[in-house]
């Protein structure tokens, strides 16, 4: 970097520290001058100085006085009863069980059925035993339950 390179870059970055300071109202007068002078030659700057100290005051937004009071605990009361209607919460530890069940039950068994297909697809299985999704969720050789469920509908169809 050339020596007017970092000269330039530097009183950018004490014209930075003087905008800063002058937000924070530091500045005399006689300095709050000497800097709008030095701003000319830096337009860029010069914006941002006048957006920071043309700032609209929000202190009356929060002054203690008007956050206080029977009047404004009335009305936060009545919010509160508002937001309690429109978004009923539930009461009892069934019911908000049964809200976290219902919500993440999906997620939970989209995230089991992932993991088990990742594993069995992980191992290492011979090309000759290409085995079709029909045949994965639809084995071929009958268990025992199946045929225990075969006799009992026979048992229940006499």
């Amino acid at each position: 970097m050339k020596n007017s390179d970092m000269k330039n870059q530097n009183s950018i970055s004490q014209l930075e520290m003087e905008i800063f300071r002058a937000s924070e109202n530091e500045l005399t007068a006689g300095e709050r001058e000497e800097l709008e002078k030095k701003l000319k030659q830096h337009p860029e700057l010069e914006k941002v100085y006048y957006d920071l100290i043309h700032l609209p005051d929000i202190s009356k937004a929060y002054d203690h006085h008007m956050l206080s009071g029977k009047k404004m605990d009335r009305r936060v009361n009545q919010l509160l009863n508002t937001i309690e209607k429109l978004e009923p919460s539930p009461k009892s530890f069934e019911n908000l069980s049964l809200h976290y069940f219902k919500r993440y039950a999906l997620a939970a068994s989209v995230l089991f059925l992932a993991l088990t297909s990742g594993f069995y697809f992980s191992q290492n299985v011979p090309a000759e035993s290409d085995l079709t999704v029909e045949e994965l969720l639809y084995p071929m050789e009958e268990s025992e339950t199946e045929t225990y469920v075969y006799y009992l509908e026979q048992l229940f169809e006499q």
